[in-house]
């Protein structure tokens, strides 16, 4: 039986890919004068003509040098923005580790308050503004308790974190309920939950810094999280408090 040739069928030659022919580009872009413009990302993998072919050539080189320098403009700004991320980090955390073995060398319950509220404590540690402790209470009205220790209501830290175990703000309007006369020095602010124990009114840490973007929304928390929990566990110690319950770390 002999064997009909495939190639005759009009069906098979449809389904078949039509390779472009250097005309067929060429077409298309004097179609589209446009195009290039809008997918600048291929300007970058074309191999500029020689100025031997005259025409618009140096439009072209010209064009693709300036798409060329932007581009690494572009890469030397993101690198120079991973390396001061990485720098202050790394000063961030210095500070932190600091300010912690300080708060584990406090000799007693009155030096470890006095070093987390004093202006020449916590916040000279942490290069801040100021740093705010406040506990809640059920009976006290809310202002300045002992030691500088400020009273926040029945419900105070979940009024002001809305549910959330911190906030990192900036750009703010600080509170002077929180910060007192250095509230107009406070440009942004870090505020994070205290869970002293599970038989002890929680609690709240406000950490305000004059720079206005020093905290942000975007930034990760864990090292503000760090002091909080190092916090915690020394005024358990230093009271004798019953630890947290398991289910809450």
């Amino acid at each position: 039986m002999s064997q009909h040739n495939d190639s005759s069928n009009p069906l098979s030659r449809a389904d078949e890919p039509r390779t472009l022919s250097p005309a067929d580009v060429r077409n298309y872009l004097l179609a589209h004068p446009g195009f290039l413009d809008t997918n600048p990302d291929l300007v970058e993998t074309l191999i500029a003509p020689s100025a031997e072919h005259g025409g618009n050539v140096l439009d072209l080189q010209q064009i693709m040098v300036k798409r060329l320098q932007r581009r690494v403009a572009q890469l030397k700004d993101i690198q120079a923005d991973l390396i001061e991320a990485t720098s202050f980090n790394a000063l961030a955390r210095e500070r932190v580790h600091a300010a912690v073995l300080r708060l584990l060398d406090a000799k007693s319950f009155e030096e470890l308050i006095d070093f987390i509220i004093s202006p020449g404590g916590l916040a000279a540690a942490l290069e801040v503004e100021a740093v705010v402790l406040c506990v809640e209470s059920a009976t006290e009205v809310s202002g300045i308790g002992v030691r500088g220790v400020r009273i926040l209501e029945a419900g105070g830290v979940g009024r002001i974190l809305g549910g959330m175990p911190y906030v990192l703000a900036d750009h703010i309007v600080a509170s002077r309920g929180l910060y007192g006369g250095l509230a107009e020095e406070i440009g942004s602010e870090a505020l994070i939950r205290l869970d002293f124990s599970s038989s002890a009114p929680p609690g709240l840490l406000a950490i305000g810094a004059h720079d206005p973007q020093q905290f942000h929304p975007d930034q990760a928390g864990d090292l503000i999280e760090f002091i909080a929990r190092i916090i915690e566990r020394c005024m358990r110690l230093w009271l004798d408090l019953p630890a947290k319950d398991k289910t809450q770390g």
